[in-house]
Formats: structure tokens, C-alpha cells, sequence
């Protein structure tokens, strides 16, 4: 079995080491086993061969088919998903809930239907809260789907139907109406997949077709770019990595969803891509595309990305130059960000990451000039010298510096610092367990400058 693990290695696991009851029916088959993707970086030389198996002999228009159309690498990371939910070296081996949620996957794959389903259960403690509760907690939902309608291998083109789904549900009466974020006065989110409301929202329905043999993509329809752009392999998820907003994605770019957009993306070579997504509108989560629709509010962001495989002797990374436009009911303006990620030797187990920006303080999206960076380790203890061999497990440093937007909550301090320090327990196959703590000084709307301490403990299911 191939399987992608947190910090988005690929791991080869012997069928022998895997329970009978997790591997794929006769149907699929272990050619028809494919890990889900590392966002953020090229699919691996082993995946991609065992999707072109796939592939094999299958050259007229299909519906619905039960292979994945053809993408370029770095691509093919973005728009789709896998069929395997299964995450490798577990602590728990075997829990009876695998099976049916992996058996599942496996059968929807046979319909052209892949997704990821990520839901987690938050609690949050703080000190130095500036109003509300010291201790809030979350359920949140995310469901992001890739349904392959047709497939042309001869004319080099296939379509999707790209849909998400998300939820947040506060448990207890302060989370329904408090958040970290506003308790503590500060800019960036403590828990950055937390939504200003509780409730169902679509970020994203929208309809997806490949052109040139699956080189250049477009989106179009209600589009979410924080899926396409701004990715980061060791840094985009507050499910399974770092949980602060600004470690999540940059908080300069102006990423919209909920509204209509287009997103366009090339691959001319393997080692450069390029993309560009444009939205407009204002509307707010939870409300239909149309709501409050004007043509003042808009953006457009391209990305211009360099994927070496091998950079001096450290191995793979990516590189990415992020200029971009918009207006926000008032002037146009603009700005650039910078995103980087490299392994930091051919066999190491660290990582680094960085996010880099500034921009027009009435456009951007929360800071207009931003740092967000830090370090990963796979495997941490094993690497300690405690040689547990655990395998999945990850933590990471990151540091945040922030300026804020124009808002209007005044602003008491204009530099706003933050560190954060996670670990990344594989519970199980399919679960997580993350203890979390940040550090804030100089919350941008607080006059007390902290440091607010912010201890959080997140269970996280990947479906």
C-alpha cells in the first residue's frame, strides 16, 4: 500500500502489516490503490505510475470513470483526492470504525467519486482574555469533493463537478457567540478553521475541466481559492498541522470563497507552474453566492511556482511568487507574497516552510505585511533517541509577525508576535491527536500587551 504521511512523505506499508478488512476489494485492487495527495507539492514518481496502470487501455469517453483522469504532477496534488483515507504507523492498529469509512472510499471510487472528510473536536484554554470565557470548544466538519463526470484520454480533456462542504457547531453556549480570537483581542486566529458563525456553509461548488492531457486546468463557478492557491505542504491545515491562521495561510493575500470566481492553472514543464484565480462579490458564509453582490469587491492573485526536485543537495522543495490585485469597496490596490517549503536533506526528517507578504491595507485579508514561518520534524522521538519508531507522528515551531489591515476596531499595537508549538500524534488510522500551544504578544486590538497563552487539544478525523 502507498499512504502519504503528515508532513507529506510517501510510505510504502507491506499488505502483511495492514489488517485484511483496510485493503481494497477485487475491484480496485492494489493498482487501484491511490494514497491521498500532499497538497502542495508534486505527486510522487510511484503514484503517478500506478494511476497511468490504471489508466492503461482505457482511451475512449468514459462516465463517471473509476480511474483518475490524467494530470500534470504539482496539478494533480490540487484537484483531486485519493481513495484512501489511511494514515501509516498508527499507535492504535485496528479499530472496528476503519473499515466501513475505508471500504467506502474504495466503492465511491468506483463511481469517479473521491473526497476528504475532516472533522474535529476542539477545546481551548486562554489567559489574559480580554472579555468572555477562558475555555471554549468546537466540532467542525469539512467535507471537499472531486466527482469525475467524463473522461477523454483521446482528446486529452475530462471534467469534474468540485464541491465543499463545511460545518461548525460550538459546544456549549460561550462557543456559540465567542471565539479566541476576538476573547484575546488579537489579529491572527488561534484556531484558524474556525468560522465567525456556527452553522453549514459551501465554500465551493464549482465545475472543473482539464485541457492538453490534463496541463491546464480551469475552475469556474462558486470558487474557494484558498484550495488552489497559497498551498503549503508543511503548513495549510489546521487539522493535521499548524492550527494559527497566519501558519495556515497568509493572511495578506486576499483568498476569497462564497463568491463567483475562476481559477486557472498551467503546467508547462515539471519543475514550473503557473496559476491565476479571480473572484467577485462580497458575500459571507453561510449566504448564497448573490447575496450582497457588488462588483467593488473583487481580486485577482496569480502564483508563479518553481518545483526542483533536488535543491542543492537538500532535496525536493517549492517556491512560489504570489503578486496580486484587488479592491474591497474602496481604492484598487495591490501587493506580493512570497511562499517557500524545502526538505532540508535528501533523508532528513526537517522540514521549512515560510510565508512572506505586504500589501494595500484596505485590500488585504486581516495583516497588511506578514511572517509566517517555522520548522517541521517527522518522527520526533525516534529521532530523539527513543527509538519508538512511531513513524507518522510530526511537531513543529512556527513564528508569526503581523501588521494589521484598515478596520474599523482601533488598533493598540501595530506589531503583533506569535509562536506556536504542535505535536501530531497518529492515534489511528484514521485519527488524530494534537496538543497545541501559542504564545501572542501585543494582540493587535488589546491594550494589555500579554503574553496571552493559548493551550488547545484537538481530535482529528480524516475520512
Amino acid at each position: 500500500m502507498l499512504l502519504t504521511g503528515n508532513l507529506g512523505e510517501l510510505v510504502t506499508v507491506t499488505t502483511n502489516k495492514v489488517p485484511p478488512s483496510l485493503l481494497p476489494p477485487a475491484a480496485v485492487g492494489m493498482k487501484g490503490q491511490i494514497p491521498s495527495p500532499a497538497r502542495g507539492k508534486k505527486i510522487p514518481d510511484t503514484v503517478q505510475q500506478r494511476q497511468e496502470d490504471q489508466r492503461e487501455g482505457r482511451n475512449e469517453l468514459e462516465f463517471f470513470p473509476s480511474f483518475q483522469p490524467r494530470l500534470a504532477p504539482y496539478l494533480a496534488a490540487q484537484d483531486e483526492y485519493g481513495n484512501t483515507a489511511l494514515k501509516p504507523n498508527p499507535l492504535i492498529s485496528a479499530v472496528p470504525l476503519d473499515a466501513p469509512v475505508q471500504q467506502g472510499k474504495y466503492w465511491l471510487s468506483e463511481y469517479g467519486l473521491r473526497y476528504s472528510l475532516q472533522q474535529t473536536f476542539n477545546v481551548v484554554a486562554m489567559s489574559d482574555v480580554m472579555q468572555g470565557d477562558k475555555v471554549l470548544g468546537y466540532y467542525t466538519f469539512d467535507w471537499a469533493a472531486k466527482w469525475a463526470v467524463f473522461s477523454s484520454t483521446d482528446s486529452g480533456t475530462a471534467g469534474w463537478i468540485s464541491a465543499q462542504i463545511e460545518a461548525q457547531v460550538g459546544l456549549g453556549a460561550p462557543s456559540q457567540t465567542q471565539s479566541p480570537r476576538e476573547n484575546i483581542g488579537s489579529l491572527t486566529k488561534p484556531m484558524g478553521i474556525w468560522s465567525s458563525q456556527n452553522g453549514f456553509r459551501i465554500p465551493e461548488l464549482a465545475w472543473q475541466q482539464s485541457f492538453l492531457n490534463g496541463d491546464a486546468v480551469a475552475v469556474a463557478g462558486m470558487v474557494n481559492q484558498v484550495n488552489y492557491l497559497d498551498v503549503n505542504t508543511y503548513a495549510n491545515s489546521g487539522r493535521s498541522q499548524f492550527m494559527n491562521s497566519a501558519l495556515i495561510n497568509s493572511m495578506v493575500l486576499p483568498l476569497t470563497g462564497y463568491n463567483p470566481g475562476i481559477n486557472l492553472q498551467w503546467q508547462p514543464t515539471d519543475a514550473w507552474y503557473a496559476m491565476v484565480g479571480s473572484s467577485v462579490g462580497n458575500s459571507k458564509p453561510g449566504n448564497t453566492p448573490w447575496s450582497d453582490f457588488t462588483w467593488s469587491y473583487w481580486s485577482v492573485i496569480a502564483e508563479f511556482g518553481w518545483t526542483p526536485n533536488d535543491l542543492l543537495g537538500l532535496g525536493p522543495g517549492v517556491y512560489r511568487v504570489q503578486p496580486f490585485v484587488a479592491e474591497a469597496g474602496g481604492p484598487t490596490q495591490g501587493g506580493l507574497c512570497f511562499n517557500f517549503q524545502q526538505q532540508l536533506g535528501e533523508h532528513s526528517p526537517f522540514v521549512y516552510f515560510g510565508r512572506f507578504g505586504f500589501g494595500g491595507s484596505q485590500v488585504t485579508r486581516g495583516a497588511s505585511a506578514q511572517v509566517g514561518t517555522g520548522f517541521g520534524v517527522i518522527d520526533p522521538l525516534d529521532h530523539a533517541g527513543f527509538s519508538l519508531h512511531r513513524g507518522n507522528d510530526a511537531v513543529g515551531f512556527g513564528f508569526v509577525w503581523s501588521q494589521p489591515s484598515a478596520g474599523s476596531t482601533p488598533v493598540v499595537h501595530n506589531n503583533e508576535y506569535a509562536f506556536e508549538a504542535v505535536y501530531v500524534l497518529q492515534l489511528t488510522h484514521l485519527a488524530k491527536l494534537q496538543p497545541d500551544i501559542q504564545i501572542i504578544w501585543n494582540p493587535a486590538y488589546n491594550p494589555d500587551p500579554g503574553p496571552a497563552v493559548v493551550f488547545q487539544l484537538q481530535l482529528a478525523m480524516s475520512w
